[in-house]
């Protein structure tokens, strides 16, 4: 039994699902975006948007917006911890750092998907912060 445990890859599947979790909110913030674009409905988009507008809050406030963000952020994070793997090598000239890529797709795709997400919120805020 315990050898069959060490062939399960639970590292990988638990930061995949909280990659899935942490993009949960800007992922409704975008449908919001979308449906406002496609629909014109701005009831749900006017809950949400009016906390990226917001230029001078304390940075522990924990807005909408920090929170879209920081979920984002940490998305990549917990991701990319499970595909790289750093380690410390003793080399010829002192200590030196060793990266090893392991191949996990759904690690990857949620990684992929995390930084796309955030360069599109990152570029709105910004359109936002010029607009007004």
């Amino acid at each position: 039994m315990q050898s069959a445990l060490r062939n399960i890859y639970v590292r990988p599947l638990v930061s995949g699902i909280l990659g899935f979790t942490f993009m949960l909110p800007a992922c409704y913030f975008l449908l919001t975006i979308l449906v406002r674009i496609l629909f014109g409905s701005t009831s749900m988009y006017y809950d949400i948007s009016p906390s990226f507008l917001q230029s001078p809050f304390p940075v522990f406030a924990l807005h909408k917006a920090q929170l879209i963000l920081g979920c984002l952020l940490l998305a990549v994070l917990f991701n990319v911890a499970a595909i790289l793997r750093l380690r410390l090598l003793q080399g010829p000239r002192g200590l030196g750092i060793g990266v090893a890529y392991r191949r996990y797709w759904l690690n990857t795709a949620i990684a992929i998907q995390s930084i796309l997400l955030l360069v599109v919120l990152i570029a709105y805020t910004f359109v936002q912060h010029i607009r007004y």
